[in-house]
């Protein structure tokens, strides 16, 4: 499968699972991470999803995990460690990109 293919079959998470998008914005809001700070992503494989969310500069960082669909019907603990790990990634990583942009 080539790259653009596996790249259309993404959708947009807020559209296959609002409610998991929902609660990723509601704890990246907690650390004043915007909805215009990532992109969060979803492709159903069989009977497995595969979240993606990019952030940082020109979207240039990722963190992927993949679950299964029967799990996301409601919000589990793994996709709560998820979304922690991507809370602080993402907190680190855009200081970081501050920081360079202020730079002298």
């Amino acid at each position: 499968m080539s790259n653009k293919d596996s790249q259309s079959s993404r959708r947009l998470l807020r559209l296959i699972y609002p409610n998991l998008y929902d609660y990723l914005m509601e704890q990246l809001t907690a650390e004043n991470i915007h909805p215009f700070d990532i992109q969060a992503m979803g492709r159903k494989m069989d009977s497995k999803v595969e979240i993606q969310i990019l952030f940082g500069e020109d979207f240039a960082q990722e963190l992927t995990r993949t679950f299964s669909e029967e799990n996301l019907v409601n919000i589990n603990s793994d996709f709560v460690d998820f979304c922690e790990e991507v809370q602080e990634t993402c907190k680190e990583t855009l200081i970081a990109d501050y920081y360079k942009m202020v730079k002298p």
